[in-house]
């Protein structure tokens, strides 16, 4: 599941469980030297052995050190372990391993939807846009399932490619930030993640309201691309994950 809360996966969340460790171990050492600064400055008792007293301190004084010492290092353990952050976005790697990010162009057919064009395809974006007008570097698509002339799905794309603020926060968020983000404000529940196939990266479907009661909202992600899919008349996750994968393997070049 996806939530809108602190990202336990980001390279900030990581930087602070380290910081975390390192700065609990500073305290604990500097309360370790005030606690005993009165056992390791023991003063020489009236008779006795100066030079005696003087190696009595000097081992109290190396035997705290070599207590700051081991609190150090298991606190230095503990934060190197902790610090295990996903990896931005654009960091991430197809399934086989090759740094190569595809290319999206939308297909005009996959599975069992067809592109609507011309006049359907103007249609359907007065449908869906409603007045509101996208960012210039979005893409859309509108796909019809049933061959009725009204869509049963559409796509938006972002992509580093002629986008170059989608570089900029791919180099800074990873795929489970960008999710968060986009369901988020998309107002889905029970955003669930996906086997994102091939292509690797990431892919999450979650449900959203719509004029008619739930649709299902997806999106994937890889290291140059972000695309959000709605399929307006599929309220199973699974069923949605799967018609999204299609489109996004048909779409990669």
């Amino acid at each position: 599941m996806i939530t809108a809360s602190v990202d336990p996966t980001s390279q900030a969340f990581a930087v602070g469980e380290v910081f975390g460790y390192l700065s609990a171990a500073a305290i604990a050492i500097g309360v370790l030297w005030w606690l005993t600064r009165a056992w390791r400055a023991q003063s020489t008792p009236p008779g006795g052995d100066p030079e005696q007293a003087a190696r009595g301190k000097r081992k109290r004084t190396w035997f705290i050190a070599g207590v700051s010492v081991f609190i150090a290092a298991v606190a230095g353990v503990k934060a190197a372990a902790s610090y295990n952050p996903e990896p931005r976005a654009v960091e991430t790697r197809a399934a086989d391993g090759t740094e190569e990010y595809p290319v999206i162009v939308l297909p005009e057919l996959f599975d069992r939807f067809r592109l609507l064009k011309g006049e359907d395809a103007t249609r359907a974006e007065t449908e869906v846009l409603a007045g509101r007008k996208l960012p210039h570097s979005m893409r859309t698509g509108y796909y019809d399932q049933d061959a009725d002339g009204t869509y049963d799905l559409f796509v938006l794309v972002n992509s580093s490619d002629w986008d170059p603020k989608v570089a900029e926060s791919k180099a800074t968020k990873s795929v489970s930030q960008e999710f968060r983000d986009y369901f988020a404000g998309a107002k889905a529940r029970e955003v669930t993640r996906f086997d994102p196939g091939r292509h690797g990266g990431g892919l999450a479907c979650g449900h959203v309201t719509g004029p008619d009661g739930d649709q299902t909202l997806c999106a994937w992600s890889d290291a140059a691309n972000l695309a959000g899919v709605r399929l307006v008349h599929e309220s199973d996750l699974a069923a949605a994950a799967r018609t999204t994968l299609a489109l996004r393997d048909a779409a990669s070049r």
